[in-house]
């Protein structure tokens, strides 16, 4: 199983209510899709505007692909993607390396 982190970044602070509402009310079928897509221990924290995102898989660059065929993610992404800093019409994501990793 492979770690691997983001960033992402909120518009501004009026949307930080709305971004998490719609994460604590995320429904099960987003959820199903992220699993099938091969998302595991997927979490995303905010400090802020910015937010931190870390999941593991055996595929991580494989689970984007996977996930954007999800017919439920382009009604999420309806939602979510016009609170955040987006490249086109995708959130921007900023990779970030792993510098340290204990067990």
């Amino acid at each position: 199983m492979r770690r691997y982190a983001f960033m992402m970044r909120l518009k501004d602070t009026s949307v930080i209510q709305e971004y998490e509402q719609l994460h604590k009310d995320i429904g099960e079928e987003v959820l199903e899709a992220h699993r099938r897509a091969g998302f595991r221990n997927y979490s995303i924290y905010r400090k802020e505007l910015d937010l931190f995102a870390y999941f593991e898989s055996e595929d991580p660059e494989g689970c984007f692909v996977r996930i954007a065929q999800e017919a439920i993610m382009k009604e999420w992404w309806s939602k979510t993607n016009p609170l955040m800093e987006t490249d086109g019409n995708k959130p921007r994501f900023i990779p970030i390396s792993e510098v340290f990793h204990m067990d």
